[in-house]
């Protein structure tokens, strides 16, 4: 009887350890768990923020260059009036000319 009851009791000791155990587990899988879906989170947020920011420096960029590009086009048009100007003035002297060599 003796040894029965140093079994059951040794039995019972190890089911109660193995329920500790399961329990401790369960808890910590939990925390884990948590743990991770708040690291999933935050990396989600950063790179959201980081795509954001991303995003703002390429529409930054866009408008510098489209800034650059009227600027160009403005100073490209202004010159080449300019040389339209002095080639019509040539044009204009050079008939002139003609004009009066043919007078005279």
């Amino acid at each position: 009887m003796e040894t029965l009851s140093f079994i059951l009791g040794i039995a019972s000791v190890v089911v109660i350890a193995n329920v500790i155990v399961t329990v401790v587990s369960f808890v910590k899988v939990i925390k884990v768990t948590k743990e991770f879906n708040d690291f999933t989170k935050n990396m989600s947020y950063e790179l959201d923020i980081r795509t954001k920011d991303i995003h703002d420096q390429i529409s930054r960029e866009i408008n510098i260059l489209n800034h650059r590009i009227d600027n160009l086009e403005r100073e490209m048009f202004s010159q080449m009036d300019s040389r339209m100007d002095k080639l019509d003035n040539k044009f204009k002297k050079d008939i002139e000319n003609i004009y009066m060599l043919i007078n005279k």
